[in-house]
């Protein structure tokens, strides 16, 4: 059975339908006709946007926007026009939902590179495993734990600049805005 959700366009009522044997003439809340004799080359434009893909689509535009005000703003601070700050709107932000990313792929002469040694079959950057054998030999050996005594030892010669805020002092706070 291919059901569907349809509404009627007359009392905009929802009902589900069983399109096998073909959309429905009439309503079958009100018994409005339905229209449904378009001719197959007239277009339409279906609503397909969702409230979930509304609000995608919003937080897109919000960091584009968002990127303006900074760019405006970077300008004023330092005395020159708004077209010299222009580098730093985002103008080309990927909203789709397939791609990894929503920042667009970067290609400079460093990527390609690294992209000419793959297609050699050579490896690029470090692997798990790479990571796993350093992270080991940090902690064995005549100076295992050099860098955290080393670290330790810093961090007790400076003077302290406060800490960061808990969890829940964050969400008491009379200003705080949940991100969902």
């Amino acid at each position: 059975m291919a059901a569907f959700k349809l509404k009627c366009p007359h009392c905009e009522q929802k009902f589900i339908y069983d399109v096998t044997e073909g959309w429905p003439d009439f309503c079958p809340k009100c018994a409005h006709k339905m229209g449904n004799d378009r001719p197959d080359d007239e277009i339409v434009m279906p609503a397909f946007l969702s409230q979930k893909s509304k609000n995608n689509d919003k937080v897109a535009r919000d960091i584009m926007d968002g990127s303006e005000v900074r760019a405006g703003l970077a300008a004023e601070m330092s005395g020159v026009p708004v077209s010299e700050m222009s580098g730093l709107k985002i103008t080309d932000l990927n909203d789709r939902n397939d791609a990894q990313f929503a920042a667009k792929e970067v290609v400079n002469p460093v990527t390609q590179q690294m992209d000419a040694i793959r297609a050699r079959g050579g490896k690029v950057g470090w692997g798990v495993a790479e990571a796993q054998e350093f992270a080991k030999s940090a902690h064995t050996g005549v100076e295992a734990y050099a860098g955290l005594r080393t670290r330790n030892r810093i961090q007790r010669a400076l003077p302290a600049i406060g800490q960061a805020p808990l969890p829940n002092e964050i969400t008491r706070n009379p200003n705080y805005r949940s991100p969902v």
